[in-house]
């Protein structure tokens, strides 16, 4: 997905944590309904575990610090 509004956090296979939890980064996707205007990143934890959460969480928690870069997967 392309973003020429807001900064993508993170890229595609890059590692990032939030309070001592690592997760890479899958994918970025749109909402699947219509009505939802939000893009989403899907991550996935050490364990395997996948989320979608919402990119400007990911994206305020790392302007604001909490969200650090660890590498590539």
């Amino acid at each position: 997905m392309r973003s020429d509004f807001i900064p993508l956090p993170f890229d595609i296979d890059e590692i990032f944590e939030i309070d001592g939890k690592r997760f890479v980064v899958l994918d970025y996707v749109r909402a699947s309904s219509w009505k939802d205007w939000r893009a989403y990143m899907l991550i996935q934890d050490e364990q395997g575990k996948q989320y979608n959460v919402p990119l400007l969480h990911v994206l305020t928690q790392r302007q604001m610090g909490k969200a650090q870069y660890r590498g590539k997967r």
